[in-house]
């Protein structure tokens, strides 16, 4: 007797939770940069590096990027910028982690504020929120078939389940060269350029997922002709790449997520040899998640009437898709300057998205996060000098999920799509934001697998001591199955001798069994 078997992956989820930790350092202006007098804009991001799994806790380390603009005189004329890497290492506790489990973690600068000490002094302190999930990978080998048994009953079930086909992450690079708007005077010396993304699209395709998106662009440059004041503009450019991914199909479910990481802006002459193209390098990470439906033929139990068989059983979870989609809610709010600060005109608007909480509704999950939102602009008050603010804007949103108990998982990437800013007044602007949730859940459902089969010699006394032919009362849990099983006959033979067309008995139900 054979038993063939094949192996199961899965993944349990035994920790989900959010956790803010501080970064707080100072930074000094090196030797080559000039003094600072005002601080204009601040911007960073934060790159999860690597995790590596404990118990009961992980550890994380990371870097906060960083850039500053500063004016280095009072007439806000003249400017320079620092940017950096701030690592860090934080330890986060996690009930029931064990070493090998799977961390995920997504991340968010909620909070980066820049304080000049004196002149070629800073400090820096940030607020990083996570989001983060343990994941237990677990595999093993299940019988799905048996060969070569004589007299051997086999009973086999079909098992569907949403299983994870790939986790991995790969390093996305994405370039794209564009030309400045045509009312702009050509770049002498650029001052400021950051870079920021919207509307973050991922397809999977046949060996392949195809992220979009848009690479939102600023740019603060002086111009040749030196009477011209301060010049900018921002551009927003589509972009689409195409990542390589063996064995991805489009029939697959995508949980992956696009990261920026950093991002290289350089000005380059065009044809005519005039400074007005721009080359812009935008490296990504691609948390590479693919869910793919698989059905499972298993052997769920078998017995002999010529040998004994004591199957190796083991329970497992099994997901099954209850949703995935893509809620999309409108954000808008009307904020307020600080005093001695005015708008004289709005020059860029950008922001980043965040989920401070998540938690089970009566309809699904209710969602708490903020829109972290930088406006760029002239300064009334500071005879147009460029100046900055920033503002949280939180917003609450309720997810439908249809089906929604306590022992459903779910994960909730979000995406800020669109974002802008109207002046309502010298002080006041209305900020308006698209933000896209992207949820899936899953309903986890208890299963059983044979893992072995332990083969022993018959009882023969036992076997001996049962009638040749017994009048058999079917009880509430019975099956033909454990009726057949327990008196040494077959389904099929139970069937022809009480004539039944099909296999259901009901309690009460009278039947003649033959022993074999």
């Amino acid at each position: 007797m054979e038993f063939i078997k094949r192996e199961i992956r899965n993944y349990m989820w035994k920790v989900k939770n959010t956790m803010q930790f501080t970064i707080d350092d100072t930074i000094n202006v090196p030797d080559n940069h000039l003094d600072m007098e005002r601080l204009v804009l601040v911007k960073g991001n934060v790159v999860i590096d690597e995790t590596q799994a404990m118990v009961d806790r992980f550890q994380m380390k990371g870097t906060l990027n960083y850039q500053i603009l500063y004016s280095a005189d009072k007439e806000g004329n003249v400017f320079d910028s620092l940017e950096g890497k701030v690592p860090f290492v934080e330890y986060v506790n996690a009930d029931g982690t064990n070493e090998g489990d799977y961390i995920e973690v997504h991340s968010s600068l909620n909070d980066l504020t820049v304080t000049m000490l004196h002149s070629r002094k800073i400090s820096l302190k940030a607020l990083i929120g996570i989001d983060y999930q343990v994941k237990e990978n677990e595999s093993f080998e299940a019988v799905t078939d048996v060969e070569n048994g004589e007299g051997t009953e086999v009973l086999n079930g079909e098992l569907s389940m949403m299983s994870l086909r790939m986790q991995k992450q790969e390093n996305v690079q994405v370039e794209e060269q564009v030309e400045i708007p045509a009312n702009k005077p050509n770049i002498y010396q650029v001052i400021w350029k950051s870079m920021s993304v919207t509307g973050i699209q991922i397809k999977p395709g046949d060996g392949y997922l195809m992220a979009t998106g848009n690479l939102c662009i600023f740019l603060i440059y002086t111009a040749e002709e030196e009477e011209m004041p301060i010049q900018y503009f921002t551009m927003e450019v589509p972009f689409e790449k195409k990542i390589e991914v063996d064995g991805c199909d489009e029939e697959m479910i995508s949980g992956s997520v696009l990261s920026l990481n950093q991002y290289h802006i350089t000005v380059a002459p065009d044809e005519n040899g005039e400074d007005r193209l721009i080359e812009l390098a935008a490296e990504f990470t691609a948390e590479i998640k693919l869910y793919g439906k698989e059905d499972i033929q298993l052997v769920r139990d078998a017995y002999s009437t010529e040998v004994e068989i004591n199957p190796k059983w083991r329970n497992f979870f099994v997901q099954h898709l209850l949703l995935r989609n893509c809620a999309k809610t409108k954000v808008v709010d009307t904020v307020t300057m600080q005093k001695q600060q005015s708008i004289l005109q709005i020059c860029n608007v950008e922001g980043s998205v965040s989920i401070d909480e998540t938690e089970r509704s009566a309809k699904g999950i209710l969602v708490e996060g903020v829109v972290g939102t930088q406006v760029t602009y002239l300064n009334k008050e500071e005879k147009g000098a460029i100046s900055s603010a920033t503002f949280d804007i939180p917003f609450s949103y309720e997810i439908e999920v249809p089906g929604m108990k306590e022992e459903v998982t779910y994960s909730i990437v979000p995406f800020l799509d669109q974002i802008t800013a109207m002046q309502m007044g010298e002080n006041q602007l209305e900020i308006k934001a698209e933000v896209s949730l992207e949820v899936l859940a899953f309903t986890n459902e208890q299963a059983k697998a044979v893992l072995d089969m332990e083969v022993q010699p018959i009882n023969l006394e036992r076997k001996k001591s049962l009638p040749g032919i017994i009048g058999y009362i079917v009880k509430k849990d019975d099956t033909l199955w454990s009726i057949a099983k327990k008196y040494y006959t077959t389904v099929d033979r139970i069937k022809q001798i009480n004539e039944l067309e099909g296999d259901r008995i009901a309690d009460g139900d009278k039947l003649v069994i033959l022993k074999e």
